[in-house]
């Protein structure tokens, strides 16, 4: 990747609908150069993937919880199987501490959250923590150099 690279990411990253010609424009490039370039970078595995982002709050999931959860290696593959069927379940970790998952899950009452951490205790021991607001919104990642 060189810096034009990095600079298509850029724009990229705070719209993915920024059309052909103004990335091309703000890079020096022609439009058919910069479509390559975006081309290579998803073939390279760099560019993953374009989403819409989407505001829980305004589909009526009023709580986001972030949930630990402290599970013994050989119930792994059955947690990850269970946890790929939530479709509440936004984000899911593997991570080293005291427990072994992180999940972030998005709820529209206290009872489904009541009720979902309690699905989860089969699997072990968890802690829940409900976000009261968010200090950092989901950001791109800045390229290295």
């Amino acid at each position: 990747m060189d810096t034009i690279d990095r600079q298509i990411l850029e724009i990229l990253e705070r719209d993915a609908r920024t059309p052909l010609k103004k990335i091309a424009a703000a890079v020096f490039l022609s439009p058919p150069a910069v479509s390559a370039r975006i081309e290579r970078m998803e073939q390279w595995g760099v560019i993953t993937g374009y989403r819409a982002l989407v505001d829980p709050q305004r589909l009526g999931y009023a709580i986001t919880a972030l949930i630990n959860i402290a599970i013994l290696p050989k119930h792994q593959p059955a947690f990850a199987q269970f946890v790929k069927g939530c479709s509440n379940v936004t984000e899911c970790y593997h991570v080293a501490g005291t427990y072994s998952m992180l999940l972030k899950a998005c709820f529209a009452t206290t009872g489904q959250v009541d009720s979902f951490v309690e699905s989860l205790q089969r699997y072990g021991k968890t802690q829940t923590q409900i976000v009261l607001s968010t200090v950092v919104e989901p950001r791109e990642v800045e390229p290295l150099l």
